[in-house]
């Protein structure tokens, strides 16, 4: 956790990364994609030490947080895995954790966000903050909500170190709570919507979604509409499993909002990715850490029958594929579902989505940066 009584200090930081990151990649990449030691001379990072952010070990340094590059911003989280964290082979995780950030997902919803001057936006599990920052440049303010205290504390030191604290406040709380009597001009999240095995503890808080990942997306749906301003907007980001041409989370909307006025747009990000893989191949991958890949996400591992029983609920309910979409929903005069696809899909196919940072070349991490300002 980050002490936040002296701003000036945090702000220090700022020009410390951005120098870093234009003058010396190489080094940047080193420290805070790859975490390895680096002998770093005749540079000035007593702020970042002084912050916490990095540490001496011996006569090098090392961080201790992922700090993603974005438009100009720098947006602190936790690693997903530690090369210094490892036990009997797998990676260990923290049940606090606060979610890193990779190009397919947070900054594609970052820089697409549907805000408008002078609005008043709810960021709902809002992690380290980097939705929240991105819209405050347009909004009037912006609220971000997380059930987890460390990410609070990430992103109000995020909101500080890029110079945004005046437009942005952080509340810890789950869903709406607290924001129980306001109304919001947009209402946006990327949150936790991974299926696993019903098991919430033994899984991160950032990506615990329930035995089919729609624990959250289901309340959203559900609550959200009350807490619209009359002229409201919402936006998400839907990793979903589904059938083999939409995902649930289409079929909760239409139960849900079907005579709504809401006019909801889907983004097909991805192609729909059959499941029939991970019926084959689950137990290798969720049971037996694999070199390169660094999920299982869990914090303690899986036995064989709670896997099991997890693959026939999957089966019994029919979920045969996996989807990645963008919601947009607008007011109308009638409730209506309208797909979409953009011209060019990036990542066809969610096994084709790049691998953890750790384990990127140098090459392949800039071309990433350089996609994640192109959105």
């Amino acid at each position: 956790m980050f002490k936040l009584k002296d701003k000036d200090i945090i702000k220090c930081c700022l020009p410390v990364l951005e120098n870093l990151f234009k003058k010396h990649k190489e080094t940047y990449i080193n420290l805070f994609f790859w975490e390895r030691d680096v002998d770093i001379n005749n540079l000035n990072l007593r702020p970042l030490l002084d912050t916490g952010l990095i540490k001496k070990v011996g006569n090098k340094f090392r961080a201790n947080v992922f700090i993603f590059p974005l438009s100009g911003k720098f947006i602190v989280c936790d690693f997903l895995i530690s090369h210094h964290r490892v036990k009997d082979g797998r990676y260990l995780r923290r049940k606090d954790d606060v979610w890193p950030i990779f190009a397919y997902e947070s900054p594609y919803i970052a820089k697409k966000a549907i805000v408008k001057k002078g609005d008043y936006v709810l960021d709902l599990a809002t992690g380290s903050g980097i939705i929240a920052l991105f819209c405050a440049e347009k909004a009037k303010k912006v609220v971000g909500i997380d059930i987890n205290p460390k990410a609070i504390n990430y992103a109000q030191f995020n909101a500080i170190l890029n110079n945004l604290e005046d437009k942005v406040e952080f509340r810890l709380g789950d869903l709406f709570e607290p924001v129980s009597a306001e109304k919001f001009d947009l209402i946006v999240w990327n949150g936790p919507t991974i299926a696993t095995p019903d098991l919430p503890n033994k899984y991160p808080i950032y990506c615990f979604g329930g035995a089919d990942g729609l624990n959250f997306t289901r309340k959203f749906i559900d609550r959200a509409p009350n807490y619209l301003s009359p002229k409201g907007r919402m936006q998400w980001l839907d990793p979903c499993l589904g059938n083999e041409t939409s995902p649930k989370s289409l079929k909760i909307i239409k139960e849900i909002w079907g005579n709504s006025s809401l006019s909801v747009t889907y983004e097909q990000r991805v192609k729909p990715n059959p499941l029939y893989s991970l019926y084959e191949n689950v137990g290798k991958f969720l049971l037996k850490p694999t070199k390169g890949l660094p999920r299982p996400l869990w914090i303690e591992p899986l036995t064989g029958k709670e896997l099991s029983d997890w693959l026939d609920f999957l089966k019994r309910n029919n979920f045969t594929h996996i989807h990645a979409g963008m919601y947009r929903v607008y007011p109308s005069e009638s409730f209506r579902i309208t797909k979409t696809r953009p011209k060019k899909i990036l990542f066809p196919r969610m096994n084709y989505l790049p691998q953890e940072w750790h384990f990127l070349s140098f090459s392949r991490i800039k071309q990433l940066l350089r996609i994640c300002e192109g959105y």
